[in-house]
């Protein structure tokens, strides 16, 4: 079956119709030659059956007497007429040959042995018969007759038949191909035309092609019906295409649009990623400010009669004192304490800031040449310094203290960044921001910033340590060897506190690349000199704290400046002191244990007494009710701790400015 699934239908046509005409040919043959063999056998036994029951009646009184002479003169006589009997003899009962015969002389016969019973078998070549003689009676066995019968003859016939299918065979087979073909031609031949087609459509999908070969009969019929279906298909293909090249085109534009909108989403959602760092990363300072503020304001406290007790002392010992140096010593290590709590003050955005308008490229140009950087430098020589500070570089409105910390942090940084040798490049500029952009610690909008610039070829900063480097006290360096880990912090906070932004670009093995952008401004100011000499006075001063040692250090300062002083430990009770009482002037802190804090102290005092003069005191800095209370007071802002040189000066400078306006 599987030979017949691989062939065409022409080839099935042909190859079936030629197997069934040999099929029927060679049926039609073996009928012939069985229906001749089996007739050959019935009518030869029949015949020789016969034969033998003649030989046995002329033969049984000579059998029965033993005479083999008489069987032989009478067997010949009889078997002489029927050529095909090649040999026959008569047995006797125990097997012996009383009587034989031979159609030529010539031939030897082998007999078989004597068989009692009727007996008839074809042989190839011959056919051999056995025939009981007996008495009249039918019961005494007289011998046996045996008889042998020539087939060549049948044999002869067959071979004949054989001849003559050979010779016919070929005709009919003949016909049966050219009937093949015919069919093929009639049938096949539309049928595999719309195999043709059929392949033409699935594959190709060309609906173009038809049926030629249409005939007047069924298989006609139905070709034309396919090739209707064919037109059918062929403008539904069409209309299939128009749709589908319209709705590929539909495709093509949505999904170009969704691309768009999935880029916008993308550049959306980095964007988003970006702020919500930037916001965690200033939730996570603002915090670290909040505790660095808390433990500087209690440090304040402690610290202050560090501070001040040994400048009160040394005010009071002569000069050639042996106490003076071991004292100096005490104050300047108090001074550096101070120094450290004024670095957690800026951490937490609580610096004091004098505000004024700077020249950045004064300030770089001042630095650079300043003995701090000329030291590092020495220390680190294999280092080379580069600038690009553009002439046009606009100032800012900062604190030059500050902001000279600011390049000191960075630049040691970057010197120490470089072990072996290296480029620091310092660069400042005006820079426009024309649209909104993320940078490391914020937000960048429309405008014009000075930017400034710290960049090394050092080893770079690794990305898991670009998200912390910020924060207080994370440090790569040893502790103690190389600073308070408080330098970039430091740095965080006095850029926040100015209104400035950082970005920050680092590779490993690179280098790293500082970009400070502060709102730039074009107005410039002069600076005035600090006063140098401790000024004295003799008017009543009332001292607010909370803190009983901030109090008695404050309280013995003035006195030792000549002043009468009294003191009180919350803003209700010098509600009810000043009420009852004339002060020249109070010391107001800024920080009050109870529900009202110093700028509700102050609005409550001068509700009674408009004129009242103040000076505010904090640990911390200016924040917004201090500057509340200053803009309503107009009053000096005294940062704690403070020393008696500059607790001095801020009282006088209220009181000598208030007794000029009284003249």
């Amino acid at each position: 079956m599987f030979f017949f699934r691989t062939k065409t239908i022409k080839q099935k046509i042909i190859i079936g119709t030629t197997i069934n005409c040999t099929f029927a040919l060679l049926l039609a043959f073996v009928s012939i030659v069985s229906f001749e063999y089996f007739n050959y056998r019935t009518q030869a036994e029949n015949d020789y059956r016969i034969l033998t029951k003649i030989l046995e009646s002329t033969n049984r009184s000579a059998v029965g007497s033993h005479d083999g002479e008489k069987v032989t003169t009478k067997t010949n006589s009889i078997l002489k007429l029927k050529p095909e009997v090649i040999a026959a003899c008569v047995y006797l009962p125990d097997g012996t040959i009383l009587s034989q015969y031979s159609r030529s002389v010539k031939e030897m016969i082998t007999f078989p042995l004597a068989q009692s019973t009727e007996v008839i078998q074809f042989q190839k070549n011959w056919i051999d018969i056995f025939h009981p003689i007996r008495a009249a009676d039918n019961k005494t066995l007289l011998g046996i007759q045996f008889m042998r019968v020539d087939n060549h003859a049948f044999h002869k016939e067959i071979s004949d038949y054989i001849a003559l299918f050979m010779i016919i065979f070929p005709l009919p087979i003949a016909i049966a191909i050219f009937l093949a073909l015919y069919l093929q031609a009639s049938m096949a031949q539309p049928l595999t035309e719309l195999r043709e087609v059929a392949r033409q459509i699935s594959q190709d999908k060309n609906f173009n092609v038809l049926i030629k070969s249409l005939t007047d009969d069924e298989i006609g019929f139905t070709m034309g019906e396919f090739n209707a279906m064919v037109r059918e298909l062929k403008k539904h293909d069409t209309h299939q295409n128009r749709f589908a090249r319209v709705l590929e085109e539909k495709i093509n534009d949505r999904v170009s649009e969704l691309k768009k909108e999935i880029t916008r989403r993308k550049k959306a959602e980095k964007r988003e990623r970006k702020l919500q760092n930037q916001l965690d990363r200033s939730r996570r300072m603002e915090s670290l400010g909040i505790l660095a503020g808390g433990v500087a304001h209690d440090l304040n406290n402690i610290l202050g009669p560090v501070v001040a007790y040994p400048d009160l002392i040394l005010s009071q010992l002569p000069e050639n004192s042996p106490y003076r140096k071991d004292l100096e010593a005490i104050h300047n290590s108090a001074m550096r304490a101070a120094a450290v709590i004024q670095d957690l003050l800026t951490l937490a955005r609580r610096g004091n800031y004098q505000l004024q308008v700077i020249s950045v490229k004064d300030l770089l140009e001042s630095y650079l040449h300043s003995p701090e950087f000329i030291e590092k430098q020495m220390l680190h020589n294999a280092v080379k310094v580069e600038t690009d500070i553009a002439a046009n570089t606009p100032g800012i409105k900062g604190s030059e203290v500050h902001l000279r910390q600011v390049l000191m942090n960075l630049t040691l940084n970057a010197m120490e960044a470089m072990p072996d040798g290296g480029t620091l490049k310092i660069a400042s500029k005006a820079c426009w921001i024309k649209k909104t952009t993320p940078v490391y610690s914020g937000v960048l909008r429309k405008g014009q910033y000075t930017q400034l610039q710290v960049i090394d070829t050092g080893e770079g900063i690794r990305k898991q340590d670009a998200d912390s480097i910020f924060e207080p006290f994370y440090t790569n360096k040893q502790m103690g060897k190389s600073g308070t880990g408080l330098g970039l912090a430091i740095v965080y906070g006095i850029v926040a506190d100015l209104k400035g932004f950082i970005d920050l670009k680092s590779e490993p093995g690179v280098g790293t690349e500082f970009s400070l952008y502060f709102p730039a401004t074009r107005r410039l100011v002069t600076q005035h000199s600090k006063h140098r000499t401790v000024p004295k006075g003799d008017e009543r001063i009332l001292i607010v704290d909370d803190d009983a040692e901030q109090r008695a250090l404050a309280k013995k300062l003035l006195t030792h400046l000549g002043y009468e002083v009294f003191s009180t430990s919350s803003g209700r009770k010098a509600q009810r002191v000043v009420h009852n009482n004339d002060f020249d002037l109070i010391v107001m802190d800024m920080i009050l244990e109870d529900e009202m804090d110093g700028l509700d102290s102050i609005e409550a005092i001068l509700k009674q007494k408009p004129q009242q003069r103040f000076v505010i005191a904090s640990g911390y800095s200016e924040s917004e009710r201090a500057k509340k209370a200053q803009k309503l007071t107009d009053a000096p802002y005294l940062t704690k701790p403070y020393s008696l040189n500059e607790i001095a000066h801020a009282i006088r400078s209220v009181l000598d400015k208030k007794s000029k306006v009284l003249l």
